[in-house]
C-alpha cells in the first residue's frame, strides 16, 4: 500500500473523529480542527490518548450546544437541558426503585418479628413519592404533548424514529420476557424463585437487565424528542416547575430508602443480611450500599438540573 494511500485513509480517521462533535459545530469548525490535527500528528497515526482527548472534548462540546454546561446557550435551552437531566435522575430513581423493592420484598415479616415501626413509615413514603414522581412526570408528557404533535406532523419522525425504535423493540422484548419468567415463577418454590434455581436466578437478571434497558432507551427517545419541540414560554415555565418537583421526589426517595435501611438495622438486620430471625449481623450488605451510591448519584443528578434551571431563570 502507498504513502498515499495510508495520507488518505488517516485522514479519514480523524475527520471520523469530528462525529463525537455537534454537527453545527462540525459545519462551522471541522475544516479547521482537520487540519490542526493532521499538522499535530504529522503523518502518525492517532493515538488511544490523541483519541480519548478529541472524544472527551467532542462531548464536552455537546454538552454546552445543548445547554447541560456552560453559559453559552441561550437561557430557554438551558431550562429545558435542566428538565430533561432531572427527567434522566428519575429514570435512574425508578430503576433503584425496583431494586429496592426486591431488596425489601416480604419485609413485613421481619417488622413483625422485632423490626421497628419506623420502617414501614419510611417504606409507606417511598411508595407514595412513586406514585408522585409518576403522576409528575406524566403531567410533564401531558404539557408537551401538543407540541410534540406539531413536531411529528411537520415530518419529525425521522430525526426520533431511531431511539423510538430501539425502545420499543426492547419493550417487546420485555413484555415477552416478563410473561415467559412469569410462567416460570408459578411453577418454582418460594426458595427456588429465591436464589434457589440459579437457572431462574440468571434469567430473572437478564429480564431485569432487559426491562431496564427499555426504561433506559425510552428515556433517551423522550430526550431526543423533547430537544427538538418548540415550546411556548409558558409551557416550558411548567416543565421546568415539573421537574423541580421530581427533583425533591428523587432527594426525599432517596432519604426515605435511606430511613428504611437504618431502621431496619436497629430492629431487624438479619433481614438485610439474609440471616436467621433474631441474629445480629453487619446490617452494611453490598446491595444496598450499590443501591445508595446509585440514589446518591441520581439525587446529585437531580441537583444538578435544578441549578441550570434556576440559574436560566434568573437570566430571563
Amino acid at each position: 500500500m502507498n504513502s498515499g494511500t495510508h495520507r488518505s485513509r488517516d485522514r479519514r480517521d480523524v475527520a471520523g473523529l469530528l462525529r463525537w462533535y455537534p454537527p453545527a459545530w462540525r459545519a462551522r469548525y471541522g475544516p479547521e480542527l482537520v487540519a490542526l490535527m493532521e499538522d499535530d500528528l504529522d503523518g502518525r497515526h492517532p493515538t488511544v490518548r490523541f483519541r480519548a482527548s478529541l472524544v472527551v472534548s467532542g462531548l464536552r462540546q455537546r454538552a454546552r450546544s445543548a445547554g447541560v454546561a456552560g453559559d453559552g446557550a441561550a437561557p430557554e435551552l438551558q431550562v429545558r437541558a435542566g428538565a430533561l437531566v432531572v427527567l434522566a435522575s428519575w429514570t435512574a430513581l425508578v430503576l433503584g426503585g425496583a431494586a429496592f423493592a426486591k431488596l425489601s420484598e416480604h419485609y413485613d415479616d421481619a417488622v413483625r418479628a422485632g423490626g421497628h415501626g419506623l420502617s414501614v413509615a419510611a417504606y409507606d413514603t417511598v411508595v407514595v413519592l412513586a406514585v408522585t414522581g409518576l403522576v409528575l412526570v406524566v403531567a410533564g408528557v401531558a404539557v408537551a404533548a401538543p407540541a410534540a404533535w406539531r413536531f411529528l406532523r411537520a415530518g419529525g419522525w425521522t430525526a426520533v424514529r431511531r431511539p423510538v425504535m430501539a425502545a420499543a423493540v426492547l419493550s417487546v422484548g420485555a413484555l415477552i420476557a416478563t410473561v415467559g419468567l412469569g410462567t416460570w415463577a408459578h411453577h418454582l418454590s418460594v426458595h427456588a424463585r429465591n436464589g434457589g434455581n440459579p437457572a431462574y436466578s440468571g434469567a430473572f437478571l437478564a429480564w431485569a437487565v432487559l426491562v431496564a434497558g427499555a426504561l433506559i432507551t425510552w428515556t433517551a427517545a423522550g430526550i431526543a424528542l423533547a430537544r427538538r419541540l418548540d415550546l411556548g414560554t409558558v409551557s416550558l415555565r411548567i416543565e421546568a416547575e415539573l421537574a423541580m418537583a421530581v427533583a425533591v421526589v428523587v432527594a426525599v426517595t432517596a432519604a426515605a430508602i435511606g430511613v428504611w435501611w437504618v431502621a431496619m438495622a436497629r430492629g431487624a438486620s438479619w433481614f438485610l443480611a439474609g440471616t436467621r430471625p433474631g441474629a445480629h449481623p453487619s446490617a452494611v450488605t453490598v446491595p444496598l450500599v450499590i443501591l445508595e451510591g446509585w440514589l446518591a448519584v441520581a439525587t446529585l443528578t437531580a441537583v444538578y438540573g435544578v441549578v441550570r434551571i434556576t440559574r436560566a431563570v434568573r437570566t430571563t
